[in-house]
């Protein structure tokens, strides 16, 4: 049977903390959503899901200990992770380096964003700072539909680190972020090479870890999962 899911986001163009229902429903009939108490909300989404459907949960494949072990690696010495890696979804519009090149994607096109919290230590005539760095992925079928990803940019941001050394940490971010990417861009081959055979009719993303039933909430900006429809 196929089932439905419907989201409710409480910041526009689909991002932020997120209340579902997902239900099953038999084929040709239909659905009935009936819930009346979401808050304050400002968009949604409703998604008729197929049998067929597979998903991969995101979050969980970024935490994985081949993956955690290559990220502490690219930060190393007076940066630490803070936390899990975090993978959730981001809108173009809202992608930091947009500016550069906009018409690249669309708007609202959804990127998965890979965001890790750090920690930064500084001298003692400093203070420490606290931040993240992000990775912006895009996933896709090509024309004979096999599944691709690829990284799309970086970008970075903190706090602290004055009187003296925003400079340092800038020019150490600035190199060892965007160094990090064909780390990440074979990780990425690596885990989509178990795919290789497959040909799917079509890609997208879900909020969460892609339930297929009950009610519950997520906040899409940390958490999404990647669905394929097989042929």
């Amino acid at each position: 049977m196929p089932w439905l899911s419907h989201y409710w986001f409480s910041e526009t163009d689909f991002r932020g903390d997120t209340e579902f229902l997902a239900l099953h429903h038999g084929a040709g009939v239909w659905a009935w959503i009936n819930w009346s108490n979401i808050g304050s909300k400002h968009s949604t989404l409703v998604w008729e899901r197929e049998e067929r459907e597979l998903t991969l949960d995101l979050r969980a494949q970024a935490n994985n200990p081949v993956v955690v072990a290559a990220v502490d690696g690219l930060l190393g010495g007076s940066t630490t992770r803070q936390g899990d890696v975090k993978a959730g979804w981001i809108p173009w519009l809202y992608v930091p380096y947009r500016s550069q090149d906009p018409t690249r994607h669309g708007d609202l096109d959804l990127l998965v964003r890979l965001r890790v919290d750090i920690h930064i230590s500084t001298p003692w005539y400093c203070s420490d700072a606290d931040g993240d760095i992000s990775y912006y992925l895009v996933f896709y079928l090509d024309g004979g539909g096999a599944l691709h990803a690829y990284v799309d940019g970086w970008s970075y941001h903190y706090d602290g680190g004055g009187p003296f050394c925003t400079g340092t940490i800038n020019d150490r971010l600035n190199t060892a972020v965007p160094g990090g990417i064909s780390t990440l861009q074979g990780l990425l081959d690596a885990a989509l090479a178990s795919y290789a055979r497959q040909r799917f009719d079509l890609v997208y993303l879900l909020p969460g870890a892609a339930d297929r039933s009950g009610v519950g909430s997520v906040n899409v900006d940390e958490h999404v999962s990647l669905a394929l429809l097989p042929r």
